[in-house]
């Protein structure tokens, strides 16, 4: 997925470092008062409120994550692992967040896609709980959420049974109070729905989006990056079994060959 917004925790802190002083320094007299702030204050104030919204920062995020799993994660995975966290963060910590069963099976279904082939089904089970966990959310109610929305799905057959769901009706009654905060997860979960229920006809997604009052494009703006997601992540995963297919190799040539030395020295 492409990141639209790229904030790392270093560079939120530096922001907050450089803005603050200088706001609560400023001098306000006459002239400053009568003069519009210069453009680099604007930018400078701008950034201070973008940091400064949540009471809980990435950082604290991340050290959340990384505490309750201090143990190296395949860079393969690392990477997908960092982005979402930091993507969700900015979701789960915004004022108008509500928990959503749909995001709850889009999440589950990503993650369970990226972690495929993952070398110890115990450990991605802990990175999931971990991972949820430091968003200070329920894994198990992520979970089992999940799994009830995809039989829901799965026993619906249809679109029109799909629309009959209570979830989607309450996100859009959510978003019409301001108390809903859209992710890419609500965006797969709708599709997920949609390949569980065997709607296969185009205007399907748009109906669901519209039941669940969410924009169309910016669904299916985010639908796209996850399938590249899907695809770039399939080829790494292509590329590193490759790599360890050839070190397996080489390996066992090199002991073939020690044998074949030993051997001739015996």
């Amino acid at each position: 997925w492409k990141q639209r917004t790229k904030m790392s925790c270093v560079s939120a802190s530096a922001a907050t470092c450089r803005v603050a002083p200088a706001v609560r320094g400023q001098r306000f007299n006459k002239r400053a008062a009568t003069v519009a702030p210069r453009a680099h204050n604007r930018r400078a104030l701008a950034i201070q409120a973008a940091v400064d919204l949540n009471a809980v920062t990435l950082a604290d995020t991340k050290r959340k994550f990384v505490e309750s799993y201090p143990f190296p994660i395949p860079s393969i995975w690392s990477v997908a692992v960092n982005e979402l966290l930091a993507n969700q963060h900015f979701v789960r910590y915004n004022t108008r967040y509500s928990y959503s069963k749909l995001s709850s099976l889009g999440f589950v279904s990503v993650y369970d896609q990226l972690f495929e082939g993952f070398p110890s089904d115990e450990e991605k089970a802990k990175i999931f709980d971990c991972f949820v966990e430091a968003l200070d959310e329920d894994p198990e109610k992520c979970r089992k959420d999940a799994a009830e929305l995809a039989k829901f799905a799965k026993e619906a057959g249809g679109v029109d049974a799909l629309l009959a769901s209570p979830v989607l009706a309450d996100i859009k009654s959510n978003g019409e109070a301001n108390k809903f905060a859209y992710s890419r997860y609500d965006a797969i979960g709708l599709f997920r729905m949609l390949e569980l229920g065997g709607a296969t006809e185009p205007a399907a997604l748009e109906k669901l989006a519209d039941a669940a009052g969410l924009n169309l494009k910016k669904v299916n703006g985010d639908l796209s990056m996850y399938k590249g997601l899907l695809s770039k992540l399939a080829a790494a995963k292509e590329l590193q079994k490759e790599i360890f297919e050839r070190e397996k190799r080489k390996t066992a040539e090199r002991l073939a060959k020690k044998e074949a030395a030993n051997d001739a020295t015996a």
